[in-house]
């Protein structure tokens, strides 16, 4: 009875104390996790921009007017709109791909979602310095995030509580001891309860469980690294380039559409356009000079040096085509030239003729196959989608998680092209259609037969990577 009584009293402690902290509390973290396990796909991470869909920062005054609905339209956007609602209808367009459906997720992972969103958009990020203002989801606001505190005082609780339990349960036993005549055992102390054999088992056991999700969870996450964003020998800047001059992607990536990998450019792809640009917009000659001291190649003659010429000649020709380009510099201000000259021809004392070492942003593990050229000339897939708006980078970062499970979604909902090579007449959806690029899913597979045969009786919109056998094991995990 005494135990049954404490059992009662601890438990409602427990309620009354310690959950009401967690009830309404979103959890950033897990928002931006399964915003990139989800949605960075098709969404900008900035929120602001449109990418392949549309900017989500303020999507909840945007649904505002149709309370509840906007949870509808994540979990399934087409049945949504097939029940006739004004919202949907105004948003799907039936001429496109309509955004996956997923269903799997709970109100509270799409709080977490909606939260990230909306702290990312309106902030730019969800660490400190970030500002500590308060997100609102689902009429919610997130004031207080749950404390680590809490836990500590959970676990000191639990521990109370068993060393209260283990008295009761001994006096207990003493009492019953005494009832049947039997020698009574030493009443327990408080400690010897509570670093009794029993409680001792007990915290190894827990520990060996938290240690085990610990080293798993974090296995899981081994080499994956969104976000980051190592400096790089050469400062080059991918705003300047692909952004303000509008340089196609795969003008130096050229493996990206051939080849398993996209490839790092050859110094001599540089040397393409800057044998005649050789001041950049920014630094001058500052991040050039490394670019032609690797490449050896000559600026001032557009010819390359020969190999077996020694460092130091190398450094007088740079030396004089430096001196020469900033002539009219010198004739303002010698000194300060020429010492700039003496800092540029240090700082590739050492690196001439040799590769530019550039720090590798994305590796996937060992045992994953990816092919760019699989994905860029025959899904058509764009560099955006995967790399994010590389062109407003002055520095390049990892943009995509990268994992299993956010690949998985994307085969989940991304289109085969299954036009070309059909021959179809007159009415047919690939009439006139000239995309010879995917013939592989043509007629001629049976296999594929009655997908073409649905989207021509227009039972069926498209047909999905995961579909055609994108969800495999052998295709990533070969």
């Amino acid at each position: 009875m005494i135990y049954q009584k404490l059992f009662n009293f601890c438990t409602l402690v427990f309620w009354i104390a310690v959950l009401p902290q967690f009830a309404n509390a979103t959890d950033l973290n897990k928002g931006k996790q399964l915003f990139g396990d989800y949605c960075a796909s098709c969404h900008n991470g900035n929120m602001k921009d449109k990418m392949i869909g549309p900017a989500l920062y303020g999507v909840e005054e945007r649904w505002k007017d149709y309370p509840g609905d906007l949870y509808k339209w994540i979990r399934n956007s087409v049945a949504l709109a097939a029940s006739g609602n004004e919202k949907a209808l105004s948003m799907i367009n039936y001429d496109a791909s309509a955004m996956t459906a997923f269903e799997n997720l709970e109100d509270s992972e799409i709080d977490d979602i909606l939260a990230y969103v909306e702290q990312k958009g309106k902030f730019g990020c969800i660490e400190p310095p970030c500002e500590e203002a308060a997100v609102v989801v689902s009429g919610q606001a997130e004031e207080d995030p749950v404390s680590p505190y809490y836990g500590y005082t959970l676990l000191a609780f639990l521990l109370i509580a068993v060393a209260l339990l283990g008295r009761y349960i001994n006096s207990l036993n003493r009492l019953s001891q005494q009832n049947a005549g039997l020698v009574v055992s030493p009443e327990k102390s408080f400690l010897a309860v509570l670093f009794g054999p029993g409680v001792v088992k007990l915290l190894v056991f827990a520990l060996v469980l938290v240690g085990g999700y610990s080293t798993v969870n974090n296995a899981i996450g081994l080499g994956r690294q969104q976000g980051y964003e190592p400096s790089q020998p050469v400062k080059f800047s991918h705003k300047t380039h692909a952004g303000e001059n509008g340089i196609d992607c795969q003008y130096c990536h050229d493996g990206a559409r051939r080849s398993k990998h996209s490839v790092i450019p050859a110094s001599n792809t540089c040397i393409n356009c800057h044998a005649s640009i050789q001041k950049g917009s920014v630094d001058g000659t500052e991040e050039l000079i490394k670019v032609y001291a690797a490449s050896g190649f000559n600026p001032a003659d557009n010819s390359y040096l020969p190999e077996s010429m020694s460092d130091e000649d190398r450094a007088t020709v740079y030396k004089k085509w430096l001196r020469g380009l900033y002539e009219e510099e010198r004739k303002e201000n010698e000194s300060k030239v020429d010492k700039m000259i003496a800092e540029q021809l240090a700082s590739v004392a050492g690196s001439y003729n040799k590769p530019i070492e550039w720090t590798r942003v994305h590796n996937l593990p060992d045992h994953v196959y990816f092919n760019h050229a699989q994905h860029v000339s025959v899904g058509k897939v764009k560099c955006e989608t995967c790399h994010g708006e590389v062109s407003e980078m002055d520095v390049v970062k990892q943009h995509s998680p990268l994992s299993m499970g956010w690949c998985v979604n994307c085969h989940r909902q991304t289109e085969v092209q299954f036009k070309g090579g059909l021959n179809e007449g007159e009415g047919s959806p690939y009439a006139g259609s000239n995309n010879k690029a995917n013939e592989y899913y043509s007629k001629d597979y049976g296999y594929y037969e009655k997908y073409h045969q649905e989207m021509k009786d227009k039972s069926r919109k498209g047909v999905t990577v995961e579909e055609v056998g994108g969800l495999e094991c052998q295709k990533c995990h070969y």
